[in-house]
């Protein structure tokens, strides 16, 4: 088949990228070949990058469907009509299909092969072969197949990258919502609502539509703040984890000295907390008493009804709150069971006195009723936390009063 590299017909200016694309379709070696749907495949793939829109691949791949056989071999022509072509384009109007054949030889992904009327034909020769045509020139796409599946598989791996730092910021932000949150209920000197702040772009920003580059600089600043947060929780630990020796004498005076249960005695097993005064030099050890309590969880008078004097008090106001913070029937019972009311009682106080934070504050109960089956949980940290919040901020000292 002859082609001569000619101009575009008509008002049709002549580009670069067309010169360019010449070149390339003269460069194709003769016997290169490719089968045209593996190329589509790329090229609908890498259509981004590319510069053409999905209509436009679209468009391709109704020009490959006019070549026959499944393989293209350098210099191939296809020649439809335009309204043969957007038949086959399954209706597109003419306007749309000139502007998307602009855009794929713009793309330099076919060459023009104007006729001197701008009609698209071929003349056979004697032998009934195609001698000369005039339509879109295909070789570009078989000269070009190897960049095609190259920027092919540089998107998917993109794409695994990306999916990869999802994932990795979605663990943490779960991460730090969580620890977070286990700080604000134990360290007395953490500011919850300040972190919170700080972290409120990287842990709100969408991740739909963000490439690598902008994905890894969002998991990596949630990665120092994660190192950051752990950091302290690990200094908790150290903290109010004794030595083995330690936890040996301590279970020593504990078979010694067995403290009652919180039923029949509610006393928190003689917990302290350091709760200053304000202006004061030194702290003063106050007992977690049902004055105690009260001081940390003021909230609770409010649903009262009357002033809390006793521990039968505090629970029937308790009973009364349950309702608001949305605990059922259920829950509180199964709290009672696992805390004695008492326990359970100071438990739904603290939960009342930072519902703020709290999403679910019947979920929260029955986690919480969970771990006190199994020996894991106990009230008087929270109460202490809650002291010490106050006393920091001058909000009132707790002060000392008799065991109940």
């Amino acid at each position: 088949m002859t082609h001569v590299a000619t101009a575009p017909f008509g008002a049709r200016r002549l580009t670069l990228a067309q010169v360019a694309a010449q070149a390339t379709a003269e460069a194709c070696p003769p016997e290169a070949s490719v089968d045209k749907w593996r190329i589509l495949k790329a090229v609908t793939e890498a259509r981004t990058r590319l510069g053409i829109s999905d209509r436009a691949a679209a468009v391709l791949g109704a020009l490959l469907s006019f070549h026959p056989g499944d393989e293209i071999a350098a210099g191939a022509i296809v020649f439809p009509s335009n309204r043969v072509l957007s038949l086959r384009a399954h209706g597109m109007s003419a306007p749309t299909l000139r502007r998307h054949i602009g855009a794929l030889v713009d793309a330099g992904l076919v060459v023009r092969r104007d006729s001197p009327n701008g009609k698209r034909y071929a003349r056979k020769g004697e032998d009934g072969t195609i001698a000369l045509a005039f339509g879109f020139e295909l070789t570009p796409l078989v000269a070009r197949v190897a960049e095609f599946e190259a920027v092919v598989a540089e998107i998917r791996a993109e794409a695994r990258e990306c999916a990869q730092l999802r994932e990795r910021i979605t663990i943490l932000r779960r991460d730090l919502d969580k620890a977070i949150g286990l700080l604000a209920e134990t360290d007395a000197d953490f500011d919850a609502e300040t972190a919170v702040r700080d972290l409120a772009g990287a842990m709100g920003t969408p991740m739909r539509g963000l490439g690598v580059e902008a994905l890894g600089d969002l998991a990596y600043r949630l990665g120092l703040a994660r190192a950051e947060i752990y950091k302290r929780l690990a200094g908790l630990v150290k903290t109010e984890n004794p030595s083995a020796s330690d936890v040996q004498n301590e279970r020593h005076k504990q078979n010694s000295n067995p403290t009652p249960p919180l039923d029949s005695e509610p006393s928190f097993e003689k917990e302290r907390v350091d709760a200053a005064e304000p202006g004061s030099a030194s702290a003063a050890a106050v007992r977690l008493d049902l004055p105690a309590i009260l001081a940390a969880c003021p909230d609770l008078r409010d649903w009262a009804g009357q002033p809390i004097r006793s521990w039968d008090d505090l629970v029937q106001a308790a009973e009364a709150v349950r309702p608001a913070l949305g605990v059922s029937p259920d829950a509180w019972a199964d709290a009672v069971a696992a805390m004695g009311p008492s326990g359970a009682a100071v438990t739904v106080a603290t939960i009342l006195q930072r519902a703020a934070d709290i999403r679910s504050p019947g979920g929260y109960l029955r986690n919480l009723t969970e771990r006190a089956r199994g020996g894991r949980f106990s009230p008087a940290p929270i109460v202490v936390s809650l002291l010490r919040k106050r006393a920091r901020d001058g909000a009132g000292a707790a002060a000392s009063g008799s065991r109940v």
